[in-house]
């Protein structure tokens, strides 16, 4: 939503400065240039949000990069045309000026510029989606270009049994869990403004920066919603895969320092001992057989949702550390 809303806000700047540049100069084209731009973003956030991300998503997924971008991009292109056409008719009062729009001189002018758009929005999404929700826009704003210390939170998420599943499903079904399993995990992701930091073979590595974390015990809600939202397609996991996969966590925040890393491939990276620690929680929630394991100093800093229950498992001795963390183990009954 927040991408639509900044889409929004620069079609909504962009297109009556270009009709005011491309058909006359006047206050009237320009706020028929803004007609325009509400009612083009209108149509294609719908597209957006409710069709290629919503009940067509899967769909979608199995496109290859350039059939998505082809095919998404042609229909945002005919949602500028419709968006476009509808504004002609809601500044004239006459529904004629809808089909008659699309004859107008003007329009050869226009329809490159919505080309171009169009092309532009879903490159810059499927971008986003490659490397990562918000990724993209620290890349372009700088942030990490130089190494910056902050505060952040981390979910290290590991596949119960993963090897065992892996030799009885073959490794193209079980990639086909893990894609589901990622899947999955989305929505409870982004509904608790977390971000996907890595995927490493059948880990998933999720972080926060420490406000957002935060806020509404959010790092732990992720946890639980991912839990939930499996649960939910148990049948489904029954059905194609034969079983229903279960995770364990760990959490942990604190210090690190981010930035960009590579040449060839150029990535964020953040590094310090709260990846460790947090990587370290999980490996005993494994061992222990428990469910998510929390430091106690990050536990201390949360207002835990109604119904997680929280058990002190003491001072523990990780692999790799010195000195020993105080961690908690989390549960929360199935609703």
């Amino acid at each position: 939503m927040r991408q639509l809303l900044t889409a929004m806000a620069v079609v909504c700047v962009i297109t009556p400065v270009f009709n005011v540049l491309t058909s006359e100069a006047s206050l009237r084209s320009a706020l028929q240039g803004l007609i325009d731009g509400v009612l083009i973003t209108l149509l294609v956030g719908g597209y957006l949000v409710f069709v290629r991300d919503g009940a067509l998503r899967l769909w979608f997924r199995r496109l290859s990069f350039w059939a998505d971008l082809s095919l998404s991009s042609t229909i945002v292109l005919v949602l500028f045309l419709v968006g476009r056409a509808a504004g002609q008719v809601l500044t004239s009062f006459e529904p004629a000026r809808f089909l008659s729009s699309f004859g107008e001189r003007h329009l050869l002018i226009a329809l490159p510029y919505f080309a171009l758009l169009a092309l532009a929005v879903q490159f810059v999404l499927q971008m986003n989606r490659m490397i990562g929700a918000n990724v993209l826009g620290y890349f372009m704003a700088g942030v990490y270009h130089r190494p910056i210390a902050e505060e952040r939170i981390f979910l290290f998420l590991d596949l119960q049994a993963s090897t065992q599943l892996a030799e009885r499903l073959g490794s193209n079904r079980y990639f086909e869990l893990l894609r589901r399993f990622v899947d999955d995990l989305t929505e409870p992701v982004l509904d608790s403004e977390g971000e996907i930091y890595q995927y490493a073979g059948d880990e998933v590595v999720i972080t926060w920066r420490l406000d957002a974390g935060i806020r509404s015990a959010n790092c732990v809600r992720c946890f639980f919603g991912i839990r939930a939202a499996v649960a939910q397609g148990a049948a489904r996991y029954e059905q194609e895969f034969g079983v229903v996969p279960r995770f364990r966590g760990g959490l942990h925040g604190g210090g690190v320092t981010g930035g960009e890393l590579g040449d060839l491939r150029k990535q964020i990276v953040f590094v310090g001992d709260i990846l460790n620690t947090a990587a370290r929680l999980e490996e005993h929630a494994k061992r222990e057989g428990l469910e998510l394991v929390a430091s106690e100093a990050l536990i201390g800093r949360l207002d835990l949702p109604a119904g997680v229950q929280v058990k002190r498992c003491g001072e523990l001795l990780l692999r790799g550390k010195d000195a020993p963390v105080t961690a908690c183990s989390l549960t929360k009954s199935i609703d």
